[in-house]
């Protein structure tokens, strides 16, 4: 196979993951959540991957909901070990 079609052949396999990832329904329901304010830059990118990517099938809060879960497993033991370090004692 050549070079080329490699590349080609793992932007697929990542533009699958992402989609799969990211790009999905949650369960989540936005009126029962918490708000957060993010800059406007953000919330018009955010809002255009939703829009565009999206087909309609997904809200802001399906995409943010997908981003955070993964960090969160991707990033958890390191969360949990910074946590860890920062604890103070009380006494």
């Amino acid at each position: 196979m050549k070079k080329q079609e490699q590349n080609q052949s793992k932007k697929t396999l990542h533009i699958d993951e992402y989609e799969s990832s990211f790009l999905k329904p949650t369960s989540t329901v936005a009126r029962c959540g918490k708000s957060v304010y993010i800059c406007s830059d953000f919330h018009k990118k955010l809002t255009r991957i939703v829009c565009i990517l999206g087909d309609g099938e997904i809200t802001l809060t399906d995409y943010i909901h997908n981003v955070l879960k993964e960090h969160f497993e991707n990033f958890g033991d390191e969360i949990n070990t910074m946590h860890a370090m920062n604890q103070k004692p009380i006494l």
